[in-house]
Formats: C-alpha cells, structure tokens, sequence
C-alpha cells in the first residue's frame, strides 16, 4: 500500500476555500513580477514550494540596494503570510479568509513600512468581499501539494535537456514544470522563447472550467500531429474539449496501491511519445 499522503481534494467541498487562496496567490504573484527582472517563460511570477508552504523566493528591494532581498512566504502549518528579509524584522499577517483588497492593502503597507515601495495595480485586487479560509482544507490542500511536488521533481531529475523548475503558477493555480525538447518551431520567431521552442507541461490542478476536480495532465506545444499514438496508462484519457492533453484524475491517483508508480508512469509515456514525435 501506499506510504503517501493523499487526503481527499474534492473541488466542491472546498471551492470556496480554494477560491480564496488562489486570489492571494495572484496578489502574490504580481508582487513579484512587479519587482523581479523578467525571465523569457515567466518564472519571475511563479511560486515554489518551500517546507512551511509558497513562496514568492527572494526578491530585490530596489534596483539601488544591491544584496537586500525580502520574499513572501505562504506558511500553511500557521496560516500566515509571513514577509521575510535580510535588511528588516519579520512581519506577518494571518489569512482569515479577509478580503482581497483588504490583503492587499495591508501588505503593501508593511512592504512600505521595511522600506519596499512597489507600484502593481491595486484596481486588479479591489475585490472587498470577504472570503472563506478553511485551515483545514488547507492544511489537506498542502499536504497533497508537497507529494505531488515531490513526484513532479522525481520526474524532471530523470529528463535531460532544458527543464523548468516545479513551480506554482498563480494565474491558473496549477503547480507544474516544463520540458523543452530543445527544438525550435518552423515559422515562429526565434528571438521569441513563448512562440517558438517545443516542449511539453506536466501539471497538477485543483479543478477549473474546463475539469471541475482536481487532475493531472499532460500537454504539449504545438501538439505533435501524431498525438497520442500509444497506449495510454490505465485511468488517463486525451482530452481536445478546451484543453488538448491527456487528464489523469486525482482520486484515481490517490486510490491507487501505488500512487507515485502511477503518475511517474503517466508522464514517462507521455514525454517518452512526446520527445519521438518532436526528434
């Protein structure tokens, strides 16, 4: 039997949670775009997984303090943002389910307290109704979160070539890694990396319109013609209703005697099609 933690994510028992969260991941995410240099794929907006919950991982002051960073931390065991840098004491804010714009608000301000003056757009997280913040779910949400994470970088230290790290991505609150088969795409512009290199994406995500429980899947840019000419493993189906790729379910996942096989299996056979097809 398993020895993995996998407590139960179905959407519809915490949605509103989910919700919730998702928002101040956004907020999160914007922080640090607004302040990072950017980066051709767009890891400078990302979150990562650390052993307390997300964070932001460092980030500069200001372009005139060299060597002075700050970093916000979702910590999940104490249900804080905690703001953490090596020029300033610790500041924190605990997450109640609190409006967005009211989140917003207060940490821009202790970031104005330790001397970070950021200027995102403040209109994009003036939602003022409160919402819900189950610690329970949670806490279930990022126990599940740490194993799954655990398995997408067992994975990307088996695949060779440029890979992405695993990261959370807050627009779409997937947690996923990317894998670029090192080929460019015929016709796109090279001095573009969003149009024009191959790879495929490896994700987990909690639900969305398009699947209404939380899934894997699989997907890749552009898709090969041929896809998907193999067998797919037992409980994975392609999907080509608004998202093209294949889907693996998270129940069937975490129902199975050996979860972390199953995934790990999962997006072997994809990658291993997918890097044929694109060589």
């Amino acid at each position: 039997m398993s020895t993995l933690n996998l407590p139960p994510l179905t959407l519809a028992n915490w949605k509103d949670t989910r919700d919730t969260l998702h928002k101040y991941c956004k907020m999160a995410g914007a922080i640090k775009e607004n302040l990072s240099v950017p980066h051709p794929h767009w890891w400078h907006i990302s979150l990562r997984i650390t052993d307390k919950g997300l964070s932001t991982t460092p980030i500069p002051k200001d372009k005139n303090t060299p060597g002075q960073n700050f970093e916000l931390i979702f910590d999940f065991i104490n249900h804080h943002i905690i703001i953490e840098s090596n020029f300033r004491e610790v500041k924190r804010i605990k997450l109640t389910g609190q409006s967005l714009s009211a989140l917003c608000e207060e940490t821009c301000s202790l970031l104005k307290e330790i001397g970070v003056k950021t200027s995102i757009n403040k209109d994009e997280f003036r939602d003022g109704k409160a919402g819900k913040y189950d610690q329970r779910a949670v806490s279930n949400y990022w126990i599940a979160l740490k194993e799954v994470s655990s398995i997408l970088n067992s994975f990307r230290s088996e695949l060779m070539g440029m890979k992405s790290p695993v990261q959370l991505w807050p627009h779409h609150f997937d947690l996923a890694m990317s894998w670029f088969s090192g080929r460019l795409i015929p016709g796109k512009d090279p001095n573009d990396p969003e149009s024009s290199e191959e790879q495929m994406m490896f994700g987990f995500s909690t639900g969305d319109e398009m699947i209404n429980d939380a899934y894997f899947y699989v997907s890749a840019y552009p898709v090969p013609e041929k896809f998907p000419n193999f067998n797919m493993p037992e409980d994975v189906k392609w999907s080509d209703d608004g998202f093209t790729g294949g889907v693996m379910m998270y129940k069937d996942f975490a129902k199975s005697d050996s979860p972390q096989k199953k995934l790990l299996d999962y997006f072997r056979t994809f990658q291993s099609a997918g890097a044929r097809l694109m060589n």
